[in-house]
């Protein structure tokens, strides 16, 4: 299958995931959104799971295409303050959809389905390699608070407020705020 048209099928995937609010895709919603069949679905992903476990590693992807991207920096140079804070300014800027957020709290409830997300986990984070990695650790689990509480719908945080909650998170990690 050629890249563009499976980035397609990923991206109805999303849509689908965020239109529903569930992770539960079906062919039949997926190949609809994307205009295909749902054989045609089948042929590049033989199951349920092996779209899922498709669809959590494009997330992924796209995240770290942003993230390098924030960080301005290839990945093994960077720190681990360089991408806690790229994280910060990536969840703050928004960072993630519903749909998204969805899917990841999917490969929570199926542990099967976790694989690329602990991967980006480790890849990115791997908090506990520095000596001192507990502020740094601080300011990331509150921008992934921000973050769930965003997706979910849980918190409606203004301009103002993001932008000083962001700023204050990028003084935390060390170096300048924004």
């Amino acid at each position: 299958m050629r890249p563009s048209a499976r980035n397609e099928i990923l991206d109805a995937a999303v849509r689908v995931v965020d239109a529903s609010g569930e992770a539960d895709i079906t062919y039949e919603a997926v190949a609809q959104e994307v205009g295909l069949t749902k054989a045609g679905l089948r042929y590049h992903f033989p199951s349920r799971d092996a779209m899922m476990i498709a669809v959590i590693e494009h997330v992924v992807a796209r995240w770290q295409r942003e993230l390098v991207e924030e960080l301005g920096a290839p990945l093994e140079t960077s720190t681990l303050e360089e991408r806690v804070r790229a994280f910060v300014a990536f969840a703050g800027e928004g960072g993630a959809s519903q749909g998204e957020f969805v899917v990841f709290a999917e490969a929570v409830r199926r542990p099967e389905l976790a694989a690329p997300w602990l991967e980006y986990l480790r890849t990115w984070f791997g908090f506990g390699e520095d000596t001192d990695s507990t502020s740094l650790l601080l300011v990331w689990l509150a921008a992934n608070g921000l973050w769930i509480a965003e997706a979910t719908g849980m918190l409606d945080v203004g301009c103002d407020q993001r932008a000083d909650l962001v700023s204050r998170l990028l003084a935390l990690a060390g170096g300048e705020p924004r």
